[in-house]
This record gives C-alpha cells, structure tokens and sequence, in this order.
C-alpha cells in the first residue's frame, strides 16, 4: 500500500509540474505576443516567477521550450531574452507562412465541415473587438492550421507564425497608403470573413488565395512600418 501511495504522489506531481509547465509557456508567449514583453528586453526567471505566483522550475521549463521555437534566445553569461529579428527575417518569416498557411486554407477547405464552418465564422466575427486585435487574429489563423486536417502543419509552421505576430500588434493601428480612415485591424475584419467564407465555401483553390493573399497584406504592412524605423534611426 505504501508504495501503491508513493507511485501516486509521484505520478501526481509529475502532473502537476507538467500542468505549471504549460500554463506558464502559455503565459510567458501571452506576455510575448501582446508585447507586455518587447523584443529585445530580458526574461528574468525570479521576476517571472514572482509575477506569475509559481515556482522558478516551471518558469524555466517554458522558457526552454520558447527557446526551442525561436521566440526567446539564451546569450551566455548574460541571460535570456525575447527575440528580436531584423526586418529581412521578418519578411522571411512571412513568406514561410505564406506557403504553409495557404496550404492549410486549402486542405480545410476540402473535408470542411459544419462545426468546422461555426467555428470559423465565430473567429472572424470576434476581430471586431479592436481592443483584442492580435489576440484574435492568432486565434483564427491557429485554428486553421490546427483543424486542417494534417499532423504536419502545425509542427512545420511553429514558430513562423508566432515571430510575426509578435510584430502586429505595433502596426495594428498604423494607417495604410497615408489614408487615416483606413485601419489594419479593420482590414483585418474584412480578410478574415474573407477567407472563412472560402474555406466554408468547399473552394481549395480560393481558400489557398484568399490566405496568401491575406498574409502578403499584412507582411506589407509591417514591412512597411519596420523599414520606416530603421530609415528614421
């Protein structure tokens, strides 16, 4: 019996120490992604901890597997930090996701199916809320690749689509083509809706365009801000 109760404890606490593990990961690439936490700035595991109400191992863990996706990088002897990419690794990134994406636009598109189609216009209508602009959009495009169909998808595209977005949420309000009344997170509602409704629509061919399409917009966009920063410095 004692050693029945011992093998529970443990198995227990590996639970649980996998369950702290993945809610910090969670909140650590929340803090990343909503730019609570800014490219370049340093993660430091007390201060992590403290903040999040746990323990230093499970704040490790997470930051192990932020390292592994690309999103934080280790520098010996003075500490992790978020990553920060230059704007050709940026526009890269974009164009990986490009291909990845409009393919899983167009798988989805082919074995779609009605809770599939409720989910989707669910999401698209959500990027109404300005406040969670970002937010939102992961959730859209996360739920594409994830109910796509392929096993592969969601490994390839990893940390493709998490670099970029880390960069959306600074151009969410800029003004396109110098037209004030047009916002991004506007354009976002439109492209959304846009794309759902190609992939409930049965069409491969269009879901994959309206995709890329939807993606080479927003690569142009934050392209557009970045090289703006580096030609002010």
């Amino acid at each position: 019996m004692a050693i029945s109760k011992n093998r529970d404890d443990v198995t227990n606490g590996i639970a649980e120490g996998e369950l702290l593990g993945q809610s910090a990961y969670k909140s650590i690439r929340g803090l990343i992604l909503e730019k609570v936490i800014r490219p370049g700035e340093q993660l430091v595991e007390a201060k992590l901890a403290q903040s999040l109400g746990m323990s230093r191992t499970p704040i490790r863990d997470a930051l192990s597997r932020l390292e592994r996706e690309g999103l934080v990088v280790s520098v010996p002897k003075k500490g992790t930090f978020v990553e920060s990419m230059s704007p050709l690794d940026i526009a890269d990134k974009y164009d990986i996701r490009e291909m990845i994406e409009g393919l899983a636009a167009r798988l989805l598109a082919r074995n779609i199916t009605r809770g599939d189609a409720d989910i989707l216009e669910e999401l698209a209508a959500k990027a109404d809320d300005p406040s969670a602009t970002v937010h939102h959009d992961l959730e859209f495009h996360s739920a594409i690749i994830e109910m796509c169909g392929s096993p592969n998808v969601p490994e390839v595209v990893g940390s493709f689509c998490l670099h970029a977005m880390i960069y959306d949420e600074r151009t969410g309000r800029l003004a396109v083509d110098g037209d004030t009344s047009i916002f991004v997170e506007g354009w976002i509602v439109d492209a959304h809706r846009l794309v759902a409704n190609a992939i409930i629509s049965g069409d491969p061919a269009a879901a994959e365009e309206a995709m890329r399409h939807h993606i080479r917009y927003g690569k142009s966009v934050v392209m557009k801000y970045l090289l703006g920063l580096e030609d002010a410095r």
